[in-house]
């Protein structure tokens, strides 16, 4: 049964060991690349991307390659695998959602850091961000940015305000959730604004 593998049945199962294993960490390593590449923005074209560095890579040090282009193979991978935020640049740069999620976030927080709302729309940062919004929609991220320009100038405690701030945050989770994976700037955001930190010292 196992002869078309190998005609030794201990072989044969080896053989088929070592596949499985083998396809169990490319699955493994792709879903990491994946979850690399969404951090940063990217999708499956910058995973693939990094993926193909992977491959490189192992080329490269198994000295496949005449000496230079091995060393140019093995530093090129090397820096797509530790740089996945150029690889997504290189690929068509950060999903939409990502970008409009991000800019979000950012704006909310430098709204807190300038005063509050009354005060941050007189300044000129708040509001060339404020204008710039509509570059950030399109299909997933209308309602987000539609409800953030309703809300983000706007006094907390006026009539409505209260369930807009709540459509706001069901927005905000259903694009964080489209990412599929905690975004690399969203830590330092949270920092930010747990430490109150003023946007210049950024």
């Amino acid at each position: 049964m196992l002869d078309f593998i190998d005609p030794d049945p201990g072989q044969a199962l080896l053989k088929i060991a070592v596949g499985i294993v083998v396809l169990v960490l490319a699955v493994l390593l792709w879903r990491e690349l994946q979850h690399r590449s969404r951090r940063s923005g990217g999708g499956n074209l910058a995973a693939a991307a990094m993926a193909a560095a992977v491959v490189g890579l192992m080329v490269a040090i198994s000295n496949a390659l005449p000496m230079e282009i091995g060393i140019v193979v093995l530093f090129l991978s090397l820096f797509a695998i530790y740089r996945p935020e150029q690889v997504v640049k290189v690929t068509g740069g950060p999903r939409l959602e990502w970008r409009a999620l991000r800019e979000g976030r950012e704006l909310q927080l430098l709204v807190k850091e300038r005063g509050g709302p009354s005060l941050a729309k007189r300044n000129p940062e708040v509001q060339e961000r404020f204008e710039a919004l509509s570059s950030l929609e399109g299909p997933g991220t209308e309602r987000y940015i539609g409800l953030l320009r309703e809300t983000l100038l706007a006094d907390p405690a006026a009539p409505g305000m209260e369930a807009k701030l709540a459509e706001l945050a069901e927005a905000d989770a259903a694009l964080r959730a489209a990412i599929g994976a905690r975004p690399n700037w969203e830590r330092e955001l949270e920092r930010r604004a747990a430490e109150g930190a003023p946007a210049e010292a950024e």
